[in-house]
């Protein structure tokens, strides 16, 4: 069963985080996400850019619009992802609880969709 475990942050929060915490939390992510490619369990992972650099493409009156910033709002907005096959959602659930153990955000859960 493939799950996307999406973690989000609160940019403001983590700007007020020591220079220890950020290295002891990067350290962290680097061997979580080691520890899923030896599993075999990930599929993929990427970490984002702060939410200011993003941008939102979106129908505005009958065309299409750019501006900058999130859909979510900035205070807890999606900092990265793993796409992860599991055995079941206890496993997804189990690693999710593990990157909020380790870096203090909160992680959503999704399985993906099965096409037919």
């Amino acid at each position: 069963m493939r799950y996307m475990l999406m973690q989000f942050g609160d940019e403001a929060a983590l700007s007020g985080r020591s220079e220890e915490w950020v290295q002891q939390m990067i350290r962290f992510m680097i061997e979580f996400t080691e520890g899923l490619r030896r599993s075999g369990e990930l599929l993929a992972d990427e970490g984002l850019e702060l939410a200011p650099n993003a941008k939102v493409v979106s129908l505005r009156d009958g065309a299409v619009d750019v501006r900058a910033g999130t859909i979510a709002e900035p205070a807890q907005s999606l900092a990265g992802w793993w796409l992860v096959d599991v055995a079941d959602e206890a496993r997804a659930l189990e690693l999710a609880r593990q990157i909020v153990a380790g870096a203090g955000e909160p992680v959503e859960v999704r399985r993906c969709q099965e096409l037919p």
